[in-house]
């Protein structure tokens, strides 16, 4: 018992108990949201928040509380908390300054292409591919296609162009 107390609060996990909970966890957000985990929307929206308040966009109708009374406000938030703290129980954390200029604009301008690509497509790994894959999609089978090759060439670019 105490092994596995142990192994929770401090990892590692095995990597078919990450995809247990995870699966568990996607299914609740089905059952109680009445529609699927979605990342991008609420980030649409809280970015057209912040544009309409800073007179670069037109009002879009979004307010303030109604975004943090929006459940994707907080799926998101539980989101980055999660990754965070499975990072420290993984030993992964670290903090260090920017030493080569060249990784922070491509990692920037990789994130800025990730998230402008996960909303045309409407859908990022968590919509379009667990999602699509956990309901028998067509769209899920081919976004996972895609996402593998897109992370091969990007990490044979990677070593050409940075390494």
């Amino acid at each position: 018992m105490k092994r596995t107390c142990q192994t929770i609060i401090h990892g590692p996990w095995a990597y078919w108990v990450g995809a247990t909970i995870l699966g568990v966890l996607n299914l609740l957000v089905l059952i109680v949201r009445h529609q699927p985990w979605g990342v991008t929307q609420n980030i649409e929206h809280w970015a057209e928040w912040i544009g309409t308040n800073l007179g670069v966009l037109d009002d879009q109708g979004f307010t303030f509380m109604g975004l943090m009374t929006s459940s994707g406000t907080y799926l998101n938030l539980g989101l980055l908390l999660g990754a965070f703290w499975a990072t420290l129980v993984a030993s992964q954390a670290r903090f260090r300054p920017i030493r080569n200029k060249k990784f922070f604009f491509s990692a920037l301008i990789g994130g800025m292409l990730m998230g402008y690509g996960a909303r045309i497509a409407y859908g990022c790994n968590v919509g379009a591919l667990l999602n699509g894959i956990a309901s028998s999609s067509l769209t899920g089978w081919i976004f996972a296609i895609a996402v593998f090759l897109g992370t091969w060439i990007g990490s044979k670019l990677l070593v050409k162009y940075l390494l």
